[in-house]
């Protein structure tokens, strides 16, 4: 190799050098924080591109969480609603299986329901203040109440 050759290589090969390891290096480190950001919706995406997680809000205002899993069926959700918020959960198939929130007179409710969706229990606070368990059957029936 002749000794103008060397000299055009090594000095491309230095450019690059410098350019991957100080440029790119420091393009990247000053990226610049944002302050806030406002946006009607937000979806974030898996590396193959697929909803896992949605920041909205209803057409009342409200705003809301939805995860999905992989499958991309709802796996969890946290919305607000006029008289509180509501976090449920659903089981493989999508349907809603627990729910813990706030009833319209400002009570704490927990609903457990069974894999097709029927209520199984709810724990909350009945009219007198008094906290009260209900029990149903497989078939959403009502079996009995605490206290």
């Amino acid at each position: 190799m002749k000794a103008f050759e060397r000299i055009f290589l090594y000095t491309v090969l230095a450019i690059l050098v410098f350019y991957v390891f100080l440029v790119d290096g420091n393009v990247e480190s000053k990226v610049a924080i944002q302050e806030e950001i406002r946006a009607r919706y937000i979806s974030i995406v898996n590396d193959e591109g697929q909803e896992v997680v949605m920041l909205c809000s209803d057409k009342a205002g409200h705003g809301g969480i939805i995860i999905y899993n992989k499958a991309g069926t709802v796996a969890a959700s946290m919305m607000a609603r006029e008289d509180g918020g509501m976090i449920g959960s659903t089981n493989k198939a999508g349907t809603l299986v627990a729910i813990m929130g706030v009833t319209e007179d400002d009570n704490g409710l927990i609903l457990v329901a069974n894999k097709v969706g029927n209520c199984g229990a709810i724990m909350d606070v009945n009219e007198n203040d008094n906290g009260e368990i209900r029990v149903y059957s497989k078939d959403g029936k009502g079996i009995g109440t605490l206290p």
